[in-house]
């Protein structure tokens, strides 16, 4: 079992620390965190300069699955963090989630993707599952060292979810599965899948009433894992397609209830979307912080870099987009928390962060000049694992 004893984070940006956002007749809103949350992002912080950052370039050459730093992260309580407390986790809600994302993405935005990849999938079960469902599937992902996949994205149905074609057949007790998933963040070692189908027939049926979602078993039979894809960022993260020909479902899997999927799986996405925003803020916070202290050391024409006024305009307005989209994501988290306005400060936060994520990281690799090229320094890995922000989680042109 995993070691709760420390709790949450510490704000993330220096100068930006909304906690609840809440307001009083005195003092107004409030930007300090608990410290609880103070104590929880000292522990992710100590854990991504002790375990990620040393590590980061290793992976993102080799491509490996982190099983070692996953095995720390168990062990520390730096995963699984959104799981209730009555399924054995620690039960942070989203605002909570959002701040150790930060954290870990700001080591490794592809380590820290397949640290939270359990958050998204257990996002519908926490929101539509039954109880027995809740306690078999979060109980495990706190029981046991094991991952589960979201599955939804396919290869003609990407930010256009109601326009996925993997097709579930209802017969009898069970229902029979046939079609293809795309871009599932660690599926080649999940134990278990949440799968998005259409069971409605008539074409017709509208989107919240045409899809049912279900819970899969990896060793369900014809269901195939495709290979490892070969991505430009974020190398760490397991990231494979999926088939099913014939796959045989029991009903008793069905989440939320048949027809109800598509509406689970936007709630889903609305739940987590602040903590991608969060991920893309750690990048970009990242990509400042590599830059200052690069302009302070590198010298041109007699004088430190960051004297040149277009470098340190070019710092400045990195800032600028770091505090912007701390703000923003902290405001949609707790939004979220709230179930105030949740979808639209989702949406404006990670599109925010997500442009502010390759803003920062492109500006890095300028300053640092031909080293910024190099994979000797880290920033032309934050380019180019930031700009997986801009395309995940519905592209920001539809945003």
């Amino acid at each position: 079992m995993m070691n709760y004893s420390l709790k949450c984070l510490r704000v993330f940006a220096p100068r930006c620390h909304p906690s609840r956002l809440a307001s009083s007749s005195s003092q107004g809103m409030c930007f300090e965190l608990s410290d609880e949350q103070l104590e929880y992002q000292n522990l992710a912080r100590k854990f991504t300069r002790e375990e990620i950052i040393p590590n980061a370039a290793y992976y993102d050459k080799t491509g490996e699955f982190p099983w070692d730093i996953v095995n720390k992260a168990f062990d520390v309580g730096c995963i699984n963090t959104s799981i209730p407390s009555e399924y054995g986790g620690p039960g942070l809600g989203v605002f909570g989630c959002s701040l150790i994302a930060a954290e870990l993405a700001y080591g490794c935005s592809g380590v820290q993707l397949v640290l939270e990849g359990n958050t998204l999938t257990a996002s519908p079960i926490i929101i539509g599952g039954t109880e027995e469902q809740k306690k078999e599937y979060l109980g495990r992902l706190t029981s046991e060292r094991v991952f589960m996949s979201y599955a939804v994205t396919e290869p003609g149905a990407g930010s256009d979810v109601s326009g996925i074609k993997t097709r579930a057949e209802k017969k009898g007790d069970e229902y029979v599965l046939n079609g293809s998933k795309m871009w599932i963040t660690n599926s080649g070692v999940a134990e278990s899948f949440f799968v998005l189908t259409r069971t409605a027939e008539d074409p017709k049926t509208s989107a919240g009433k045409a899809f049912t979602a279900f819970m899969v078993d990896a060793k369900t039979p014809g269901l195939t894992v495709g290979r490892k894809e070969d991505n430009m960022g974020q190398r760490t993260s397991d990231t494979r397609g999926i088939t099913f020909e014939d796959a045989v479902v029991p009903k008793e899997n069905v989440l939320g209830g048949e027809g109800n999927g598509f509406k689970l799986a936007m709630k889903a996405f609305d739940r987590t979307r602040p903590i991608v925003a969060a991920a893309a803020t750690g990048v970009a916070k990242r990509a400042l912080d590599e830059s200052v202290k690069y302009s302070l050391q590198r010298k041109t024409m007699g004088v430190f870099i960051a004297e040149h006024q277009a470098v340190s305009q070019m710092l400045a307005n990195m800032a600028i987009d770091v505090e912007a989209a701390t703000l923003l994501m902290l405001r949609a988290a707790q939004g979220t928390d709230d179930g105030i306005l949740a979808p639209y400060d989702a949406s404006i936060a990670k599109a925010y962060a997500a442009d502010a994520a390759m803003r920062c990281s492109t500006d890095a690799v300028q300053i640092f000049g031909g080293n910024g090229y190099n994979k000797e320094y880290p920033v032309e890995k934050l380019m180019r694992d930031a700009k997986i922000y801009q395309v995940a989680i519905l592209t920001d042109i539809l945003q």
